[in-house]
């Protein structure tokens, strides 16, 4: 019984090479191992091994120099990397046994002149009974360049080992495993093999088997070393593809049952492959020593009789058509692998089978030509095809991203589908296993690729969507125009991609402006929120709000006042006092006097007369500064005022004389224009009519009685009660008044 699959894998046997004295001549060995076998002690106390070096040759047309076997080969003994002892045994030609090549099957046969050899070489060893190992060596340089897996395989050569674990450590001497049956060096391409590498072990040791490393060994310069070098060795240089646990590449399927050593595989590469067989030996639960089998194996072409077919693709749906393409045979038995029925089955050369469910069915077919008579293997994938494409549609603005609504059509999709997205890192959800999606989020600004996987019995369905997510709506922008330009204000917005706009100058300055970069002229100066809405109208809307300083071209208020501090004696204390708005700094100058940066300061001047300085205000929002030249008069001192009552005002607003109110009057006899009223501890000045009628009354200094046209001409009574900080007594005043018009 033999099993077909739509790919192919091929075996490698192992490889042993012993070196020819020509190392041109050498390609024609083909592998090789090396065993021993406990002989007792000798009278020297020594432990006794017979060494069995196994050397194995290609015979065939192909070996046209018709090289023969070295007429003798080295053995060396290492302990570590210590060497021990060397010694050689010659070629016996009687122990040159044939290699016949095993038909794999009957519906497949072998091209002719294949034959190998074997030879066996026998040495005589005595060893000291030691607690460290021996390792046992022969090496020969140099392997086949026909080799397919190997890099540069010419330059590479062998090493066969063997091990004889610690003497001091064991109930029993040992004997190593041998191999119970030769090694087969051709196989079928594209047919599937099981090739016995068992081993018995005399001291009923338990074995196991596995795929191993092989290592290189011998140089051009010294293609037969004697001694051979010793532990640790190099392992081959395997080409790309290969390796010792893949010698044959990955989809050969190369396998060695760990138990009975049985080796089985599908090649799908004709040529020659090396590659490594160990047998480890086991005493109480223990390893204590392992052989090695190099091997050269052919992968070639055979003439097979049993009939051709290709698999059906798999996942292309529920029914299975078996087209032949080669080799007719007289009888079919077919069986469609569902279990529970007998009604899978079919005797047609190319049948038609529908399955009931999706599944992975073994399909196996029986069949029979005059004398070939074998079984085929099929596995049958039956699934329908599914759609993975899909689209993220209806993209809109949300929590400072974007959502998209994933649409799959899934109604081909069958429970036994698994799948996975991936919607990147920094979206919600990132991935999702065996759920399909309804809403997913993105970052915006992103270059987004979401990805669907899908698989079912081993067929998959890809599908990707890439998109360039936009921009959220971003209000940003900047005042232009320079500080301290005037009403009129230019604005840029720093985000022009992001409209439609909605601008509020603040403060009701004006209606909302729709404009990208606006040009606003203020009614009036002052401080204003401006406010600029990105998206306005939709769910993405952004809103920036900046104050604005509108300033005229000379931001400042000139207004100050320069008054004496003290004025009923002689002083030069004179208040400076700044009073308008627009100046973030003030200064003072007064050179050899007074500099200061105090918005009010008194100032201290040393005699009466005039003093010559500056202002100078600077406004750090308009980075504008501007000076003005000011003079201080530092007067003589009040000492008294003189107060002086009229009886007759002429009530006509001629501007001449229409006020009742007193005059003040100095020291020098000149009337006092303007005075402080907060100069006055007392002031009181009030008009009475005949009958005692208050008409009029005022607390403050220089504020007078204007007669309205309700008061008639007449005679009319007043009080005045004044005392100004400077008088040394109060003026007391009380007498008629004749108002005329």
């Amino acid at each position: 019984m033999f099993l077909l699959r739509p790919y192919l894998t091929w075996l490698v046997a192992l490889l042993c090479f012993v070196a020819l004295p020509d190392v041109a001549d050498a390609t024609h060995l083909v592998g090789g191992e090396l065993t021993y076998v406990y002989q007792g002690v000798n009278s020297s106390g020594q432990n006794q091994f017979e060494v069995h070096c196994y050397i194995y040759r290609d015979c065939s047309s192909a070996n046209t120099n018709e090289t023969g076997f070295d007429d003798s080969a080295a053995i060396g003994v290492y302990q570590g990397s210590n060497l021990i002892t060397t010694v050689s045994g010659n070629l016996d030609a009687n122990l040159v046994t044939n290699v016949i090549p095993q038909n794999p099957n009957n519906c497949a046969f072998l091209p002719e002149d294949l034959c190998i050899e074997r030879a066996e070489y026998i040495v005589n060893i005595a060893l000291d009974p030691s607690q460290q190992p021996y390792s046992l060596v022969h090496q020969r340089c140099c392997r086949s360049p026909a080799i397919t897996n190997l890099e540069v395989p010419q330059d590479q050569g062998f090493s066969l080992t063997s091990t004889i674990p610690p003497s001091l450590t064991l109930s029993n001497p040992n004997s190593s495993p041998t191999f119970l049956e030769l090694p087969q060096a051709f196989v079928c391409n594209n047919y599937p093999f099981q090739l016995d590498n068992g081993a018995e072990d005399i001291d009923g040791d338990s074995l196991s088997y596995s795929l191993c490393s092989i290592y290189m060994g011998g140089s051009y310069l010294s293609p037969i070393p004697n001694p051979p070098t010793g532990p640790p060795f190099t392992e081959v240089g395997w080409a790309a593809g290969f390796d010792a646990t893949n010698p044959l590449g990955a989809l050969a399927g190369l396998n060695i049952n760990p138990v009975t050593g049985q080796l089985t595989g599908i090649p799908n590469l004709t040529g020659k492959f090396a590659l490594g067989i160990c047998v480890t030996e086991w005493r109480n639960g223990l390893p204590i020593g392992t052989i090695l089998r190099d091997f050269t194996m052919d992968v070639v072409t055979c003439n097979i009789l049993s009939p051709g077919y290709d698999s059906p693709e798999p996942c292309t749906g529920l029914t299975a058509q078996f087209d032949q393409f080669s080799n007719p045979s007289e009888s079919y038995a077919w069986d469609f692998g569902v279990e529970g029925t007998t009604d899978d089955v079919s005797d047609e050369a190319e049948p038609v089978f529908t399955y009931e469910e999706p599944g992975i069915y073994n399909v196996s077919l029986y069949f029979e030509t005059g004398t070939c008579a074998d079984s085929l293997f099929f596995e049958v994938i039956a699934h329908e095809p599914w759609d993975t494409e899909f689209d993220v549609n209806d993209l809109t603005c949300n929590d400072g991203g974007w959502s998209g609504t994933v649409v799959l059509d899934t109604t081909d999709w069958t429970p036994y589908i698994s799948y996975d997205w991936d919607f990147g890192a920094n979206s919600v959800p990132p991935a999702l296993t065996n759920e399909h999606p309804d809403e997913v989020w993105f970052t915006e600004g992103e270059s987004i690729n979401v990805t669907l996987e899908s698989s079912v019995f081993g067929c998959q369905s890809n599908a990707s969507v890439a998109f360039e997510l936009p921009e959220l709506p971003e209000a940003n922008f900047e005042v232009i125009s320079e500080p301290c330009s005037g009403l009129e204000i230019a604005f840029e917005n720093l985000s022009p991609e992001s409209g439609p706009f909605s601008w509020d100058f603040g403060g009701g300055a004006g209606l909302p402006n729709s404009e990208t970069s606006p040009l606003f002229t203020y009614p009036s100066y002052g401080t204003y929120g401006v406010t600029l809405t990105a998206g306005a109208g939709s769910e993405c809307s952004d809103v920036l709000t900046l104050e604005v300083i509108v300033l005229p071209i000379v931001p400042f208020d000139t207004v100050w006042t320069i008054q004496p501090l003290a004025i009923c004696e002689e002083s030069g204390s004179t208040l400076l006092q700044y009073l308008g708005d627009g100046a973030d700094e003030v200064t003072w100058d007064f050179p050899g006097f007074l500099n200061s940066n105090e918005a009010t300061v008194e100032a201290e001047f040393p005699d009466i007369g005039e003093y010559s300085g500056s202002i100078t205000l600077y406004n750090a929002y308009c980075d504008i500064q501007s000076s003005w030249s000011i003079t201080v008069d530092v007067l003589s001192p009040l000492l008294g005022v003189e107060y002086l009552v009229p009886n007759v005002i002429s009530a006509n607003n001629d501007a001449k004389n229409d006020v009742m109110t007193a005059a003040l009057i100095g020291p020098d006899g000149e009337h006092l224009a303007v005075l402080d009223p907060g100069q006055f501890t007392t002031y009181r000045l009030q008009v009475f009519n005949r009958w005692g009628n208050e008409l009029f009354a005022t607390n403050q200094a220089g504020k007078g009685w204007r007669p309205g046209p309700e008061i008639s001409e007449g005679t009319y009574y007043v009080t005045f009660d004044a005392q100004h900080v400077c008088d040394t007594e109060p003026f007391h005043y009380h007498g008629p008044v004749t108002v005329v018009r």
